[in-house]
């Protein structure tokens, strides 16, 4: 939810910020990639760490980070300081998405792990429309300074999150490969302790070291280059669509209260995600991740490609484009959002699982850099369009390396 309202906040925000710091497409450019770098660096660190030491610690404290510098990022003067406060952030968020993931997936039954994943992520979605919730009054009554308002009050959110947390046992599945046959009695008692659940008896693991250089060997090379390149792909699009779709939005919007009006599309661009999600979450356990990842990437890719034709033809307006974009929506969330998510836990062993969602995560978010870096210099240099063919051409990257690559992990049991 944090991620989502982090990403959401900075595509309005910036509707301010190209005002107040009189911002170059350079200087965007870096603002929005800040905090996608910290993620990169933190989900790389705080997964492996979440092998070697554990994952309750680091989960319980790790938003901490977020909530001091989303704070401090509203206080920020120029675009440097914003980048660095920005930065910090991602750490935080970085370090959340490997740990979180794997203890819902540990802590999940295996008839049911696939939907409670679903709805985790879907979460990213809420954070998204609770922000534009929040955005309303903001732009309606602090002017120019709403920006500084949007992530102070974001700030609020990572410390309730945190409280939530504090009673969350460590996960019997670390703690059984951690310390062997003495885990059954350490599990048992901390857990009865803190939740008043019993255990009957310990997952059986498979054995290895937790080295990064274990998610590249044997099968597990496979798994780690399907999720990379279909998660780089898809992120490529979202982010791309997210980021800047209010800045597109805005230039068809000519009313002096223009800015309102874009977060009320906003709004409207989050029903298909919604949509999408829902439809994941039912058919997740019936149809398989396989199945839906590809309707997804396919989907995504024939909305994209006719829109680049209809571009090529015609001149578009908000309608149509907000159309397309909410069908490319409806697609990613039925697909590619959830199902890259959900597949690095289930694929990947206790002893790497936290490094392989940590890899996959950091990679995933070199493909919202790049979208996020490039996507205004492309757009100014040859238009729209071509960014929109951009994207298509990675929707079909994504369908085919899941084709060929994508296991199905349904009813299958963790390791």
């Amino acid at each position: 939810m944090v991620d989502g309202y982090t990403l959401t906040v900075f595509s309005y925000a910036l509707l301010y910020l190209i005002k107040v710091m009189n911002l170059s497409s350079y200087q965007i450019s870096i603002m929005g990639i800040s905090s996608i770098f910290g993620v990169f660096f933190g989900s790389m660190i705080f997964g492996k760490i979440a092998d070697l030491y554990g994952r309750r610690y680091i989960y319980i404290y790790d938003l901490i980070i977020v909530s001091i510098f989303l704070f401090l990022t509203g206080l920020s003067t120029n675009y440097i300081i914003f980048s660095i406060f920005q930065f910090l952030v991602g750490i935080g968020i970085g370090a959340d998405y490997p740990i979180s993931s794997s203890i819902q997936a540990e802590f999940s039954p295996k008839k049911v792990r696939g939907r409670y994943l679903l709805i985790n992520i879907f979460s990213f979605s809420i954070g998204s429309i609770l922000f534009l919730i929040i955005a309303v009054p903001l732009v309606l009554f602090t002017g120019i300074n709403a920006w500084r308002f949007m992530y102070m009050i974001g700030a609020i959110f990572p410390l309730i999150v945190v409280y939530s947390r504090k009673k969350i046992p460590e996960s019997p599945y670390w703690v059984e490969y951690r310390y062997g046959k003495k885990a059954e009695k350490i599990v048992k008692e901390e857990i009865k302790e803190d939740t008043g659940l019993k255990i009957s008896r310990m997952p059986k693991l498979e054995k290895g070291g937790t080295k990064l250089s274990d998610i590249f060997k044997g099968k597990y090379l496979a798994y780690s280059v399907f999720i990379a390149v279909a998660w780089f792909s898809y992120n490529v699009i979202s982010y791309g669509i997210w980021t800047y779709s209010p800045l597109i939005f805005s230039t068809e919007i000519a009313s002096h209260y223009a800015d309102l009006y874009v977060v009320f599309t906003g709004m409207a661009e989050s029903i298909p995600v919604i949509v999408g999600f829902l439809i994941a979450i039912y058919y997740v356990e019936r149809l398989g991740r396989k199945p839906l990842l590809l309707i997804g990437f396919l989907g995504a890719f024939i909305t994209l490609i006719i829109f680049f034709f209809v571009n090529e033809y015609m001149v578009v307006g908000l309608l149509m484009t907000f159309g397309a974009f909410g069908m490319v929506h409806l697609f990613d969330n039925i697909g590619p959002s959830p199902m890259t998510y959900a597949y690095p836990v289930e694929l990947f062993p206790t002893r790497i699982r936290g490094t392989a969602m940590g890899f996959a995560t950091s990679i995933s978010r070199l493909g919202s850099i790049v979208a996020i870096f490039s996507f205004p210099i492309i757009d100014s240099l040859y238009g729209l369009k071509t960014v929109v063919l951009c994207f298509a051409i990675f929707a079909l990257i994504g369908f085919l390396i899941s084709l060929k690559f994508a296991p199905e992990t349904k009813d299958k049991s963790l390791r």
